[in-house]
């Protein structure tokens, strides 16, 4: 029998996520391109030994779980705390003074902030400062020596030099530095083929995954896809009620 109504589906939206079981708001992952529920089965297949070359007798069907995918493209510093079980922080702009740094001629050396401008760059313990743009540069927000530079030598890894700088303002993110988390999601989306009618799926509890793979050159934009598994939530009881997820279409 062909249905009398269209119920194509062409998806797009937004996720939403918090810590499950947390009192906090659900926020945004930003621009994501897709979102996947996959049910997983352990099938029992009984093979009809009655018959020659063999068929199905009969078979039975479990539900072993329920994996999940999403894929970000907002490369910020709370998707990749998601992503990576990492813990995130903001790093406001401001000056840092007199950074211990050890320093080698004809390279980078990396300060402990993104530098946007080097104030200054002197002997330890304080002296005669070195010449910008002849002992020492501001490149790439690193510490540049030329191989001409007067700056001596690091002595057995002791810092040679202190360095003030100005830094930008920026996000950090320590990665793999936190256990498994488990997150409340939903999917509030629109149904481009039927006049965006609006959709919502809610994920109770969702087993977070590890980022699989963090491409930083490359010729697309990138795209981070983390897998994770939806996982019963025990507090939603009764008959009829799902501990997994529920679909909502707008009419």
């Amino acid at each position: 029998m062909i249905p009398s109504t269209d119920y194509s589906y062409l998806g797009s939206g937004s996720i939403l996520i918090r810590e499950f079981g947390s009192a906090a708001p659900l926020v945004t992952l930003g621009n994501c391109s897709e979102l996947k529920f996959s049910p997983q089965e352990d099938v029992k297949t009984l093979m009809d030994s009655t018959q020659p070359g063999g068929n199905k007798r009969n078979e039975v069907r479990r539900l072993t779980g329920v994996d999940m995918s999403f894929i970000f493209h907002d490369f910020s510093a709370a998707n990749f705390a998601i992503g990576l079980r990492s813990s995130a922080s903001d790093i406001a702009a401001g000056t840092v003074p007199d950074e211990a740094a050890v320093a080698y001629k004809g390279g980078y050396t990396k300060l402990a902030k993104i530098a946007a401008t080097i104030t200054s760059v002197e002997p330890v313990g304080g002296g005669t400062p070195y010449t910008s743009g002849t002992d020492y540069e501001l490149r790439d927000g690193m510490l540049y020596l030329p191989s001409t530079s007067t700056i001596p030598a690091p002595v057995s890894g002791a810092a040679n030099c202190e360095v003030t700088y100005t830094n930008v303002a920026q996000s950090k993110v320590e990665a793999l530095v936190a256990s498994n988390k488990q997150y409340e999601l939903v999917f509030v989306g629109l149904n481009e083929a039927q006049s965006g009618k609006r959709v919502r799926v809610h994920a109770y509890k969702v087993s977070g995954g590890v980022l699989q793979e963090m491409a930083l050159i490359g010729d697309d934009f990138g795209a981070g896809q983390v897998n994770g598994a939806l996982l019963p939530d025990a507090s939603r009881t009764g008959a009829g009620i799902s501990q997994y997820f529920t679909y909502e279409i707008e009419a």
